[in-house]
């Protein structure tokens, strides 16, 4: 692993850009390329045979188990297979019918599927499967993929008429898997009870189609939605990247960073570039699984956390035991799903600015408050969020305080002693990006907390907020507080 390093001169091109330009150059069927409008940078995954494909095979009755399975043909460059099936509904018209059907990935097999020993090589000459299902209109499809073992590998369902995907699960050459269509689960009414049969008899035809594609460098491998099965975001330099894609409602991507080769007193960047159409959430988690800090924004809006400051493996018990340190990064949608464009997720190790700058994360109570010191402040307020600040004037002093918010912020900004928890002097905004001072505050020689928040539903993760600090010595004739 590559131990991250200061720049150095020589004009060398960025490492950011030349991963990114890697990227580009990796496949002639599937380039992705940015582009950029109101939102962040996205990344326009190009797959023309997607939307037609080989021409559709007829389902095949009975293939109601895994021992009737259809088994399906690969054709063309790059591999893709078809078929055109059926649910077939019971005299009351419900959607009793499932359809198995499955395929053998081309290639050398390299191992069985329960071989761990060999999970990183196959991992690496794994082929990325996109399955794509076209409902009749009223038709709510579930899609589930199993492997060999007929262990469930992932299960996705849509609602009456939605496409439903599956768009980069990672599959082995010479290992048979399995595809089951059934009619989705009906949503619950408000007693609890299931609804009307979401596979309405107004539709019961599908067109299922299968391509087999080549993961790029970057690209992340699916399932990969929870800890055990996080996958790894490796340094290149001081930079790390990975890219996905917000495959389906609520999908939840998990990646390992390694912070072993981070050197001693820097911290970690990250950015999470927006996808127009889905609202995203990026968490950091420790390497137990427990949460240190995360952001949440709009739909398209890039997500971004600054100056997180890293553990050592003597405070971090799950790090210590396997003798060295990481973090899990997830990326979840939160709301909307996008199987065409990606999200770009960006990690950078960064030296830490000796006099503060920025504020450092995890910051939300007094336990992680960041350091405050004179001058100029920078910081990010996600919808959510709170950024606490610890003071200490060395003798009694008098604090002005200003903090202009960025769009879609309304910030409260509260001064609290911090052996009590009394607030000492408060100011809020009226309305969006409106400045607030708190001017003339006398502050004690003791440790006081400012602490910034905001309206509800307020927040902005793409755009910082800037808080300036001055004092003086204070008048003779101010009067103290308590």
């Amino acid at each position: 692993m590559n131990r991250p390093q200061a720049p150095e001169g020589g004009g060398r091109l960025p490492i950011v850009v030349a991963i990114l330009a890697v990227l580009a150059g990796l496949s002639c069927r599937r380039a992705p390329h940015f582009v950029r409008g109101d939102a962040a940078a996205v990344v326009v995954v190009q797959r023309p045979r997607d939307a037609g494909g080989p021409p559709p095979a007829a389902e095949r009755e009975p293939n109601n188990t895994p021992a009737q399975a259809q088994e399906l043909a690969w054709a063309g460059t790059p591999a893709a297979a078809a078929v055109k099936g059926n649910i077939d509904r019971t005299d009351a018209g419900k959607a009793a019918d499932v359809d198995f059907f499955k395929f053998v990935v081309p290639g050398q097999r390299m191992a069985v599927a329960s071989d761990a020993g060999q999970a990183g090589d196959r991992l690496v000459a794994a082929k990325r499967l996109s399955v794509v299902i076209n409902p009749e209109a009223g038709l709510a499809l579930a899609v589930d993929l199993l492997d060999e073992t007929l262990r469930l590998v992932k299960t996705v369902a849509a609602g009456p008429g939605e496409t439903v995907g599956l768009p980069n699960m990672a599959v082995l050459p010479g290992c048979t898997y399995y595809l089951r269509a059934r009619a989705a689960p009906a949503p619950a009414n408000k007693s609890g009870h299931a609804a009307v049969d979401a596979g309405a008899p107004a539709g019961s035809s599908y067109h299922m189609t299968l391509l087999l594609l080549d993961f790029d460098v970057s690209d992340e491998r699916e399932p990969n939605d929870r800890l055990e099965s996080a996958g790894e975001l490796s340094w290149q330099g001081r930079s790390a990247l990975a890219s996905g894609l917000h495959g389906w409602r609520r999908d939840e991507d998990w990646y390992r960073l390694s912070l072993d080769a981070v050197e001693p007193g820097w911290v970690l960047n990250l950015d999470l570039e927006g996808v127009d159409e889905v609202a995203a959430s990026l968490t950091v988690n420790d390497s137990a699984g427990r949460k240190i800090v995360a952001v949440r924004g709009r739909k398209g809006e890039k997500l971004t956390l600054r100056n997180l400051v890293l553990p050592s493996v003597a405070g971090d018990a799950g790090a210590a035991a396997a003798g060295g340190r990481w973090w899990y990064l997830v990326v979840r949608a939160e709301s909307g799903l996008d199987r065409e464009h990606r999200y770009v997720l960006r990690a950078e190790a960064v030296l830490r600015e000796a006099r503060g700058g920025f504020e450092t994360e995890p910051n939300d109570d007094a336990a992680h408050a960041s350091a405050l010191v004179e001058g100029t402040t920078t910081g990010y307020l996600s919808v959510g969020d709170v950024d606490v600040f610890r003071y200490l004037a060395a003798e009694p002093r008098e604090l002005d305080i200003e903090v202009s918010p960025p769009s879609r912020v309304r910030v409260k900004v509260e001064v609290v002693r911090e052996r009590d928890g009394q607030v000492l002097a408060e100011a809020a905004a009226a309305k969006a990006r409106q400045t607030v001072r708190i001017s003339g505050f006398s502050a004690p020689v003791e440790s006081i907390l400012v602490r910034l928040s905001q309206g509800k539903h307020d927040g902005n993760a793409s755009e910082p907020y800037l808080l300036k600090v001055a004092s003086r010595p204070l008048r003779r004739d101010a009067g103290g507080r308590d």
